[in-house]
C-alpha cells in the first residue's frame, strides 16, 4: 500500500472508476477520540459537537500553546487506537468488486506508520493506495519544498471519480473539479441546508452503498 510522496499524473484504470476515501470521521472515530483525550488531559467538558478540524478553536488557545498540545496529541499515538466504523467493511468489500478504492487523507505524513498499521488492521486488502494532500504538513521531509495541495487537486491528479469526505470544503471543491462528492455523516461541522450539484450527503455507510447501488446496478 504505497504512500504518495509527490503530486504526479496517474493514469485512470481502464475498467474501474476510482473512489477516494477520507479516513478521519469517515472510516475512523477521530473527533470522538480527540475530544475524549482533550477532556482527560486538560480537564474540559467538551462533546463531539464542539469538534473542529482547527484544534486551536476547540482548545481556545493561542498558536504557541496549540503547537505544544498538537505534539502531545501526536506523541500519545491515539491515532493508532481509533475506533473503526466497522459497518464500512462490508460496503467497501462490495464496492471493491466494481471500483478501485484509495485513501485520500489530510493527515500529516509523520503519522504514516500509525495510519498504515491501523488500516492494515481494520481495512486489510481493501485500499490499493494512500495519498496525502499535505494540508497540515509544513515542509516536506528531507527538503524545504512545500507540498501542500487541496484534496480536490490530489483527487483530480490520481484520477478519482468520487470522493467520500466529511468536510464540506473538500466536497465542494471536488464537485467544482467535476468529481462526484459524497458528504459523509451528519456532524455539526458539515451541516449545510442546500448542497450543490455533484455533492450528495450520505449519513452512514449503508447510505454510501445505496448511492452506488443506484449508480451501478450491477452491485
Amino acid at each position: 500500500m504505497p504512500f504518495s510522496k509527490k503530486l504526479q499524473r496517474m493514469p485512470k484504470p481502464g475498467s474501474k472508476q476510482t473512489i477516494a476515501v477520507d479516513i478521519d470521521d469517515v472510516l475512523a472515530a477521530n473527533a470522538e477520540a480527540f475530544i475524549d483525550f482533550t477532556n482527560q488531559r486538560w480537564g474540559t467538558s467538551l462533546t463531539i459537537d464542539d469538534y473542529d478540524e482547527h484544534w486551536a478553536k476547540v482548545w481556545q488557545v493561542e498558536y504557541e500553546e496549540e503547537k505544544k498540545r498538537i505534539l502531545e496529541v501526536y506523541n500519545s499515538r491515539i491515532f493508532a487506537n481509533y475506533r473503526p466504523f466497522l459497518d464500512a467493511v462490508p460496503v467497501l468489500k462490495q464496492l471493491a468488486k466494481r471500483y478501485k478504492l484509495v485513501i485520500l487523507t489530510s493527515r500529516q505524513r509523520l503519522l504514516n506508520k500509525d495510519t498504515k498499521i491501523w488500516l492494515d488492521k481494520h481495512f486489510a486488502n481493501i485500499f490499493s493506495e494512500i495519498h496525502h494532500s499535505g494540508i497540515w504538513d509544513d515542509w516536506q521531509k528531507h527538503s524545504r519544498e512545500k507540498i501542500k495541495y487541496t484534496k480536490s487537486q490530489v483527487a483530480a491528479q490520481i484520477g478519482a471519480d468520487y470522493l467520500i469526505d466529511d468536510q464540506i470544503k473538500h466536497c465542494l471543491a471536488a464537485a467544482e473539479a467535476g468529481i462526484e462528492a459524497l458528504l459523509f455523516g451528519d456532524y455539526t461541522w458539515n451541516r449545510l441546508k442546500k448542497l450543490p450539484p455533484r455533492v450528495t450527503r450520505v449519513k452512514d455507510w449503508q447510505a454510501v452503498l445505496e448511492y452506488f447501488t443506484r449508480t451501478n446496478l450491477h452491485l
